[in-house]
């Protein structure tokens, strides 16, 4: 009956038509993912621009991080609120080209005078993370107007592969730049591309709000009825503060921990004496083991997703706790691992690298990472949007980008500040954070025994609304 219904609307669930309908969503926030992890894979570099000579600040460096994500958190309020409201082309479109003027205001950093190029940093960080905030809301708000139910899953599948595609692209290029010593052109480049990018969204199309639900798509045809219902302090109670969101908001918290100190501790590991992996070959590596990883857990889970929660919608919270675990569990692998020692000139060199077995097993380990972290990624989202209204979604996924960005930053400070309490030593500061990450994977079970409830009252209030948009559609119609 759904592939009936699909076929009659003229909707095909494949990669051009879910493109076609979403890329002012793509354009914005690809340009973050280009852009993510130049600050990750050159933490050591950038150390050395602001302290000159010195040992790896890496207390200063996860401040870095975790300021960024903390102004995203709270910026991600502010934008969501707004994603209800108004447009959301033309809130993509400011976002994302005063993210990329930070870029380019960055180039201008004053070299090696410690405190003062740290603050010019942190300037531009607080740009950056501000308007890079509005990012997450507006897509979920965007796209729940723009797609079928049954196309999120295969969206957020496609979001989350071409993300971190773009993320390793632009990893090689920030590597190669930074290790030759053009950072500043890295940023003024960088930054003037994503501004043209944040121009051309405006010709963007704005979807109507509540087209897509399955209540209401049928009603929704009609070019006079608008879906007009805001949220109220009656609807917040009502919808938002019930168990399964709230689960979903405590363990934003845990699961973004276990997410970012990976990405945090990993480069500066495996970049450091006695591995002296170069940011190139860092890059390389990432990239040889990282896209199959990302191709199997966004692509190929994306259809396993869909087809699981077609029978039951919690078995998107069982593949997020599998997923939540399985990260878990290969980063502690790899942190655990006895890797190769490499000179400086041997690390710069990936065939080298590769020339070693134990390489390889680092390998698969992170592309088994990679595929298990596609599971979270595209079954988090179409979860949160199916328990909440229309005109929540802004609302929600703000307020959950909020805690998750508290925990994302609070990562790398932690694993910053443990790293020199513990003298450096990675494993122990793996296991102490990680540790207080895979909470959330808990806290998801217990979710089990209220999504059904919750998911089936927004659909009752979504149908009880289509009947009053009915009414209000045949009053409109008949004769005066």
């Amino acid at each position: 009956m759904l592939k009936k219904e699909k076929l009659e609307d003229g909707e095909h669930t494949n990669f051009t038509s879910i493109v076609k309908k979403s890329w002012p969503c793509l354009a914005s926030y690809l340009t973050m993912a280009f852009t993510l992890a130049f600050l990750y894979i050159n933490v050591l570099i950038i150390s050395n621009i602001i302290w000159p000579g010195e040992d790896f600040r890496s207390t200063e460096i996860g401040l870095l991080f975790g300021i960024s994500t903390y102004i995203m958190a709270f910026s991600g309020l502010l934008f969501g609120n707004l994603a209800d409201r108004i447009s959301r082309i033309k809130l993509f479109s400011i976002c994302t080209f005063l993210f990329g003027l930070g870029f380019i205001i960055n180039g201008f950093a004053p070299e090696g005078l410690g405190l003062i190029t740290y603050s010019f940093f942190i300037f531009c960080v607080f740009i950056r993370g501000f308007f890079s905030g509005g990012f997450w809301p507006l897509i979920n708000s965007y796209i729940t107007d723009s797609s079928l139910e049954d196309e999120r899953s295969h969206f957020f599948g496609i979001l989350n592969t071409l993300f971190q595609l773009f993320q390793l692209a632009g990893m090689i290029l920030a590597a190669f730049m930074f290790q030759s010593g053009l950072w500043r052109y890295y940023f003024w480049m960088i930054g003037s591309a994503i501004c043209v990018v944040g121009i051309f969204i405006l010709r963007g199309e704005e979807p109507k709000r509540a087209s897509k639900r399955e209540e209401l798509k049928e009603i929704m045809h009609d070019t006079n009825i608008y879906y007009e219902y805001r949220l109220n302090i009656e609807s917040i109670k009502g919808t938002i503060f019930k168990p399964t969101n709230l689960i979903a908001f405590g363990e934003g918290i845990f699961t973004t921990i276990l997410l970012s100190v990976p990405d945090f501790l990993l480069v500066a590991y495996i970049q450091s004496s006695p591995y002296n992996f170069s940011p190139i070959t860092s890059s390389l590596f990432m990239i040889v083991f990282g896209v199959p990883g990302t191709i199997i857990g966004s692509i190929v889970f994306a259809k396993l997703s869909d087809k699981l929660s077609k029978r039951d919608i919690k078995n998107r919270i069982y593949l997020i706790v599998f997923s939540l675990i399985g990260i878990f569990t290969t980063f502690m692998i790899v942190f655990l691992l006895p890797l190769q020692h490499f000179t400086v000139s041997q690390g710069n060199n990936l065939i080298i690298v590769l020339s070693f077995p134990i390489m390889w097993i680092l390998g698969l380990v992170a592309l088994a990472a990679r595929s298990i972290l596609g599971l979270y990624s595209i079954n988090q989202p179409p979860l949160i949007q199916k328990i909440n209204l229309p005109e929540a979604q802004g609302f929600i996924s703000s307020t959950n980008q909020f805690l998750e960005s508290i925990g994302y930053g609070t990562g790398p400070i932690l694993a910053g500040f443990l790293l020199e309490i513990f003298s450096q030593n990675y494993q122990i500061t793996v296991t102490l954070t990680m540790s207080i990450g895979i909470v959330g994977a808990f806290l998801w079970l217990i979710a089990t025994k209220w999504i059904d409830r919750d998911a089936a009252r927004i659909s009752r209030i979504l149908s009880e609304r289509k009947d009053e948009l009915n009414s209000k559609s045949k009053g409109m119609k008949s004769p005066k």
